[in-house]
């Protein structure tokens, strides 16, 4: 973590595993506090902003998964991380497929991304 801080501070910016750029001109601070602010932010956006770059391009993906396959199903609304669709009952299986599918691999990493899939007729329902 003290790398990324010291690293950022040298570059000015801060990147995502997507090589999306945060500048964090808080670090040259004369101020205290705003520094570490700056140093908050250069510690987090790595984890933070790639879980943000990895859940776009899943939902890029499944939009385009949802019109090639010609379904009514709608992507609503993503919240944190998830996608909550509206389908429909004849539907709903492929919709599964596809959600869980497109969550779990829209990157490989270390680690596997595991993606739990639920359904109701209202997102309490599904929670």
């Amino acid at each position: 973590m003290t790398n990324i801080v010291e690293e950022t501070k040298e570059k000015g910016y801060v990147e995502t595993l997507y090589h999306r750029r945060r500048y964090v001109p808080e670090l040259k601070s004369n101020n205290y506090m705003v520094r570490q602010f700056g140093s908050r932010v250069a510690m987090n956006t790595p984890i933070q902003g790639t879980a943000a770059d990895i859940m776009k391009i899943a939902m890029i993906n499944v939009y385009n998964k949802l019109k090639e396959n010609n379904l009514k199903s709608k992507l609503l609304v993503q919240v944190h991380d998830e996608l909550l669709i509206e389908a429909t009952l004849e539907e709903e299986k492929i919709v599964k497929e596809i959600l869980k599918t497109e969550m779990e691999n829209v990157i490989k990493l270390k680690v596997p991304l595991v993606a739990e899939v639920s359904e109701g007729y209202s997102w309490y329902e599904a929670k």
